[in-house]
């Protein structure tokens, strides 16, 4: 019995992980996982390129610092 119940637990775990990994968040399972996502879209209000573009951009700066203070 308990074998049984591991197979059906790595079973469900994979469906749910290639759904996810195929619909994304957003769309897997009506948006049950997307909540975190949606909240931080609608804080910042820039769309993912931007916000990612942003981000890019504050390492690098971050990076560039550290360097200039090593030297």
């Amino acid at each position: 019995m308990g074998k049984i119940f591991g197979i059906l637990l790595i079973v469900v775990g994979l469906w749910v992980g290639i759904t996810i990994f195929t619909e994304g968040t957003d769309a897997a399972f009506g948006g049950l996982f997307a909540e975190g996502s949606k909240q931080t879209a609608q804080a910042s209000g820039a769309p993912v390129t931007s916000r990612v573009r942003s981000a890019v951009g504050d390492a690098y700066r971050m990076q560039e610092e550290r360097s200039k203070g090593d030297e």
